[in-house]
């Protein structure tokens, strides 16, 4: 058996055939609370596996990152939504510098909270491409300032306004 219903489907055969005989009233009762056991049960096992499900399918920044964040000796900086050896990024340009708190414990905060996958929409997707190997012919300069300002949009979580005229 594998689903829940499965087992729900047995219990209840299991009780049409306890009552096609004559039982007397304890033996019914009896019967009618190992029955409400047995389905507590069934439903508290799958309210569990569902429970062990979502938290399997959430992982966190350290796990995401885990390979990249070996490879560099666990000394790392974000940039840009990128990890890379600290000694390689500017502090200014890394998004664990405050002058308030040490890196390292904002790293280390950071390690622990949930990853958070970016979904872009398909125009964002599209508008990307389009413009990713059009050197001469973008108006932007044009196309480090696009990849700039969608990279400040997704990572840094800053709103940007676009005129467009």
């Amino acid at each position: 058996m594998k689903t829940k219903q499965e087992y729900l489907d047995a219990l209840e055969c299991i009780t049409k055939e306890y009552y096609s005989t004559v039982r007397f009233p304890e033996e019914t009762n009896k019967f009618n609370g190992y029955l409400r056991l047995f389905k507590g049960l069934v439903n508290e096992h799958f309210e569990q596996k569902e429970c062990q499900k979502q938290i399997q399918e959430t992982e966190t920044n350290f796990e995401h990152y885990e390979d990249e964040i070996v490879t560099v000796c666990f000394d790392f900086a974000k940039k840009d939504g990128k990890i890379m050896p600290c000694k390689d990024c500017y502090c200014s340009e890394c998004c664990f510098d405050d002058s308030n708190v040490s890196c390292y414990a904002k790293k280390l905060k950071w390690l622990y909270q949930e990853y958070k996958k970016i979904r872009l929409t398909q125009f964002e997707y599209d508008l990307i491409k389009t413009f990713d190997h059009c050197k001469e012919c973008c108006l932007l300069n044009e196309i480090e300032l696009l990849k700039w300002c969608y990279i400040r949009l997704l990572y840094l979580e800053e709103s940007i306004i676009w005129n467009i005229r």
